[in-house]
C-alpha cells in the first residue's frame, strides 16, 4: 500500500492502517517534512479545533497526548477599535458580534441562495432594530462577522459561497484555538516506522489498472512513478494530495479520472488565508486580551467581499499567540485573493504598512515589530491554497464523488486500486483537520473490509487534562 502524501490525512490512513495490521507500507511525501497544511514550528498552518468534545478524534489526540494541557483555560476578551482611534464599547460589540455569528447558525429556508444574500438579508434587519447613533457602530461590527466569516471559510466574498454549504456538517462542538497543532502531527508522525516514510519524493504519474511486474515476481495494478526517477508498485495508493489536484488531476494520472471526479474537482473552490506573525519586544495590548478587531464605519453587510486595492480593510482580526512562553505575538488573519495579495509583498512592506494601520486604529504610538512571518500557502506548489469551500449552485454531496475510489476496468478484480482521502473528500467535516484525519481512517477501513479485518475504535479519548 502507498500513501500519498504526510499530512494529517496521509498520516491518518497510515497510521490507522498500522493499527488494522497492514505492514506493508509506504507514505511518501513530496516536501521536507510532514504535516501538510499543519505546520511547524509555529502554527502556520492550521490551529483551530472545529469541535472541542471527545467526537472529534483531533480533539481526542490532543487530550490522550497530554498536549491540551498546553491551552490556556481562559481565551482572554477582544477589543475593539474604531478608525477615530476611540475604543468600542466591549459590552455592545460583544452583544452584536453574537447576533451576527447567530445569523450564519440559523440559515432557516434558504436553499439556493448565496451566504452574502442570506447574511445581508438578516444583518440589515439586525440593524433597524437599533437607535440612530448606534446604527453606524452596529453595521460595523456585522460587517467585521462577515470577514471573519471569510477567514473561516478561506472566501473572497460571501455571496459566491453556498449558503447550503453546510447542510451536511456535523458539529462537534466549539471552536478552540489550539498553538500546538504541529505537536500533534509529530505524535501521529511517530507511528509510521522512518524507513517507511519517504520525504523529498514528489509524485509525478499514478498509473493505475495495469499490470506491472516486481522484482518479487508479483503482479501489481498500480505503479507510482516519482520525480526522482524512482517508481514503488502497489495494490492500492491512497492519494491525499490537496484539492490543487484540479490544477494536476488530467497529467496526474493514467488512465485519467474519470468525468464525474474531474468534473466536481472543477466544481469546489479552494481558498486561501493568509497569516502573518508580527513579533514584538514588548506588547502594547492588556495581558488578558486575545483578539483585537478593527472596525471600519463604512463597511457594509450588504457586500462583505474582499478588495485587494483596499487590502488593509482585510487584515481586521489579530490573535494574540499564547502561551506568553512564545514571545509578544500577534497574528494578523487575511481570506482569500488578499491572501494570495500578501504572499507577493515582502516582510518590510507588511511591517510598515500594518504598523501605520494599527497605530491609527489604537491611536498609540506602536513601535514596528522586531520580526514578520507571513504565510504562503497559494504559492506552495504542493498545497496551491488552504483549504476547500462549496461555491453557489454546487451541493456538498459532490464530495460523496471524489471519495469514491477508482474501478479497474482492465483489472476488475483487483478492487479499491486507487482511493481518495482529504478534507475535501468528507462533506460532513471538509475544511477541517478532523475531517483528512477521518478520511484518511476511512479509507484505511475500506481496506480492513476488504480483507476481512476488523477495525477497531480509531482515537481513544481519555481524559489526560
Amino acid at each position: 500500500i502507498v500513501v500519498v502524501g504526510a499530512g494529517v490525512a496521509g498520516l491518518g490512513a497510515a497510521t490507522r492502517l498500522k493499527e488494522l495490521g497492514f505492514t506493508d507500507l509506504t507514505v511518501v511525501e513530496a516536501s521536507d517534512t510532514v504535516g501538510g497544511r499543519v505546520k511547524v514550528w509555529v502554527d502556520t498552518g492550521a490551529q483551530y479545533i472545529h469541535g472541542a468534545s471527545v467526537e472529534n478524534p483531533i480533539y481526542c489526540l490532543l487530550n490522550t497526548s497530554g498536549l491540551l494541557s498546553q491551552v490556556p483555560p481562559d481565551e482572554g476578551s477582544t477589543v475593539y477599535y474604531r478608525r477615530d482611534g476611540q475604543r468600542l464599547s466591549e459590552d455592545l460589540a460583544d452583544r452584536v458580534y453574537e447576533a451576527g455569528e447567530g445569523i450564519f447558525r440559523q440559515r432557516g429556508n434558504n436553499s439556493g441562495r448565496s451566504l452574502g444574500e442570506h447574511f445581508a438579508e438578516a444583518a440589515q434587519a439586525f440593524v433597524e432594530g437599533w437607535q440612530a447613533e448606534e446604527k453606524k457602530s452596529v453595521q460595523g461590527v456585522l460587517a467585521l462577522v462577515g470577514k471573519d466569516y471569510l477567514i473561516n471559510i478561506a472566501a473572497s466574498d460571501l455571496h459566491r459561497v453556498s449558503v447550503d454549504s453546510w447542510q451536511y456538517y456535523t458539529n462537534m462542538g466549539d471552536d478552540l484555538n489550539v498553538e500546538c497543532m504541529f505537536q500533534m502531527v509529530e505524535k501521529l508522525a511517530e507511528d509510521v516506522p522512518k524507513e517507511r516514510l519517504l520525504l523529498n519524493k514528489a509524485v509525478s504519474k499514478i498509473e493505475w489498472d495495469g499490470s506491472f511486474s516486481g522484482t518479487d515476481s508479483q503482479v501489481y495494478p498500480v505503479r507510482v512513478l516519482c520525480g526522482d526517477g524512482g517508481e514503488i508498485l502497489a495494490d492500492h495508493v491512497i492519494v491525499t494530495v490537496s484539492l490543487c489536484l484540479k490544477a494536476q488531476a488530467a497529467s496526474l494520472f493514467s488512465p485519467s479520472l474519470p468525468a464525474e471526479k474531474m468534473e466536481v474537482i472543477d466544481k469546489l473552490s479552494f481558498g486561501n488565508i493568509a497569516k502573518i506573525f508580527l513579533e514584538y519586544e514588548e506588547a502594547f495590548w492588556e495581558s488578558d486580551v486575545s483578539r483585537i478587531s478593527l472596525i471600519w464605519d463604512d463597511d457594509s453587510v450588504e457586500s462583505v467581499s474582499t478588495n485587494k486595492t483596499q487590502w488593509l480593510k482585510h487584515v481586521s482580526l489579530f490573535t494574540v499567540m499564547k502561551p506568553q512562553e512564545f514571545g509578544n505575538i500577534l497574528i494578523g488573519w487575511c481570506p482569500g485573493d488578499v491572501a494570495d495579495l500578501i504572499e507577493t509583498m515582502t516582510e518590510e512592506e507588511l511591517s510598515s504598512a500594518i504598523t501605520e494601520h494599527l497605530r491609527i486604529f489604537t491611536n498609540l504610538n506602536i513601535p514596528p515589530p522586531k520580526s514578520v512571518l507571513q504565510t504562503r500557502w497559494r504559492r506552495n506548489n504542493f498545497t496551491h491554497g488552504s483549504y476547500t469551500y462549496i461555491p453557489v449552485g454546487v451541493d456538498g454531496q459532490v464530495m460523496d464523488v471524489l471519495a469514491q475510489p477508482l474501478v479497474g476496468i482492465k483489472n476488475p478484480s483487483k478492487d479499491l486500486q486507487v482511493l481518495f482521502s482529504g478534507e475535501a473528500t468528507i462533506k460532513t467535516q471538509y475544511s477541517t483537520v478532523q475531517g483528512a484525519l477521518l478520511s484518511g481512517h476511512r479509507d484505511a477501513e475500506r481496506l480492513a473490509q476488504l480483507y476481512g479485518r476488523t477495525a477497531p475504535p480509531a482515537v481513544h479519548c481519555n481524559n489526560h487534562t
